[in-house]
């Protein structure tokens, strides 16, 4: 059974909108889910590690600063939607991507 975790994705919007990012996501087999919810922010569900996904952001948006990194459960904390927290709290696919 692969293992999906939730990963924070934060970027600047110098480069382009964050629609752009969202259209990039949706190509990648390796991005299983997505949910954006501020203007810089995205959690992302993943069975890769950091490193891969921040590979994969680097070979579309060179130059674009971002930071990956993987919310741990039971680690975090914070004031957002209970739609959010339940995203991040029980990573699932869309089943796009088998």
């Amino acid at each position: 059974m692969v293992m999906l975790r939730p990963f924070l994705l934060i970027f600047d919007t110098i480069y382009g909108p964050r629609q752009d990012i969202l259209n990039y996501l949706d190509t990648r087999p390796e991005i299983k889910n997505w949910y954006a919810f501020m203007p810089t922010a995205i959690i992302v569900i993943s069975d890769c590690q950091a490193p891969q996904i921040a590979a994969l952001f680097r070979q579309r948006f060179p130059g674009r600063q971002f930071m990956i990194t993987e919310v741990p459960r039971g680690e975090n904390d914070g004031w957002l939607n209970k739609n959010v927290w339940d995203f991040i709290n029980n990573p699932q696919s869309t089943g796009r991507w088998l």
